[in-house]
């Protein structure tokens, strides 16, 4: 795709911008999904229920390795982008260079760190004696993959940003394949358990880079790293940073939430609760992907348009994106109440305590997703305008002063069911906070698109 081929983010059709970035984007955020899901049904089906606790009690890292991801791809990928609607293609080429040797350095820094402590992490995240074995072999291999994974995230928000949104679906396509293929080759023929699904993901993850570095050293990279841009300055990590750390935030938070969750259920429901939350999870997960996807797909759209000072087009995305962020949830809602059971059983079918409790929960949990789009649709916005602290507290109010007082005083209260019934009270709750922030988006930005207007009229 040449230059003059690549999409106008600042005179093309928003509609038809949409379509080109969000529909790779969750295209690819759902097959990055399948990576859990595949994991899941083929180690519920083929190592049993203790190794799909196992993974789920594995869950707060891999959170842990997509905060960190999160935080440089699109803490960089915004300024990026602005830049470049700012015309200032150097500036942006800095962003990148420097996005990418911060997240090589974490990423090193996670895996050591994490190898030390790998058994009092477990712990912490809940595993039990029974679930240990099959949690400690699956992290150990699957920390090995996290220079590609994290790397690679913060590579595919760049590739985004820079035009090729097709290019950056295929980074997450090629890894989901792999995965599949090898989860069922290692699992299933070689018989090697739970190491099976974990050599699986490392191999998928590793190919995934492959695919997105390739990218940027060939020459269909209108924007590269360069090593004359390769001395970091305080300025620029602080940049990178402060955008990226709403992102981070709800990640972390997120990471918390799990390890709070997979305490209680191990408490309240035993080691079959938790393998039957991993299966719930890895389904709500797959759900929250085609909305992430749409509203992470226009940010690069919003954040070029707002350094263009195109203030109506900023806004004409996010109200697209609430729109239909409501109406998939709504679907979704729907998908739950009535299919919940042929859903968990795709995981075990004859665990009969697996699909009593994992029924129970996604009917549950899914029950308030038609308020949920609004939070969503404006906490990626705020990112995409350089507002961070806002979409952070958007999110984080949802899981630190909802869902996880929820968890502890519903859980003392009703038990098991008091977990579940945590997240519809949350979802309810975020809806009403969302509701001023998103009027104080659209008066602002409404304000400064109507004096723009009467700016060039006179």
């Amino acid at each position: 795709m040449t230059r003059s081929e690549r999409p106008d983010l600042g005179n093309d059709p928003v509609g038809r911008l949409l379509w080109k970035f969000a529909l790779p984007a969750v295209v690819g955020l759902m097959i990055n999904a399948s990576y859990n899901l595949v994991d899941r049904v083929f180690i519920g089906n083929g190592v049993g229920s203790a190794g799909l606790a196992g993974v789920a009690v594995s869950f707060p890292t891999a959170i842990l390795q997509m905060a960190f991801g999160l935080m440089i791809g699109i803490g960089g990928s915004v300024n990026f982008a602005i830049s470049l609607g700012q015309g200032k293609v150097p500036r942006a080429e800095r962003f990148f260079t420097g996005a990418v040797e911060i997240i090589a350095a974490i990423a090193v820094v996670f895996c050591a760190a994490h190898m030390v402590f790998l058994k009092p992490l477990l712990r912490l995240y809940g595993a039990t004696p029974t679930i240990m074995p099959y949690a400690e072999t699956y992290l150990k291999i699957t920390l090995c993959g996290s220079v590609f994974m994290m790397t690679n995230m913060t590579l595919n928000n760049f590739i985004r940003a820079s035009g090729f949104p097709h290019i950056a679906m295929f980074t997450m396509l090629i890894g989901a394949v792999a995965n599949t293929i090898l989860d069922a080759l290692f699992i299933f023929v070689f018989h090697w358990g739970i190491a099976g699904a974990a050599y699986a993901t490392l191999a998928a993850q590793a190919a995934s880079f492959c695919w997105a570095l390739s990218f940027f050293l060939s020459s269909k990279a209108p924007y590269r790293f360069r090593a004359k841009y390769a001395r970091l300055s305080l300025k620029m990590v602080s940049a990178i940073c402060f955008v990226g750390t709403a992102p981070f935030m709800i990640q972390l938070a997120n990471g918390l939430m799990q390890t709070i969750i997979n305490n209680s259920l191990a408490l309240y429901g035993g080691d079959a609760a938790v393998s039957a939350m991993g299966a719930t999870i890895a389904v709500t997960v797959l759900l929250f992907m085609p909305v992430i996807g749409l509203c992470e797909g226009s940010q690069p759209v919003v954040s070029f348009n707002l350094g263009a000072r195109n203030y109506g087009r900023v806004l004409k995305v996010y109200r697209t994106n609430i729109a239909v962020s409501t109406l998939f949830f709504i679907v979704s809602c729907a998908i739950l109440q009535l299919f919940a059971p042929q859903i968990i059983r795709v995981f075990n079918k004859g665990d009969a305590e697996l699909i009593r409790i994992g029924t129970h929960s996604l009917k549950i949990i899914g029950a308030m997703y038609p308020l949920v789009g609004l939070s969503v649709a404006t906490t990626f916005f705020l990112q995409a305008v350089r507002s961070p602290r806002m979409a952070a507290f958007l999110a984080l109010s949802r899981q630190l002063l909802f869902v996880i007082p929820g968890i502890v005083l519903l859980g003392r209260r009703i038990g098991l069911n008091g977990v579940f019934y945590a997240f519809p009270l949350a979802d309810a709750l975020g809806f009403l906070v969302a509701i001023p922030v998103a009027v104080h988006l659209f008066r602002k930005f409404g304000a400064m698109h109507r004096s723009q207007q009467q700016e060039i009229s006179r």
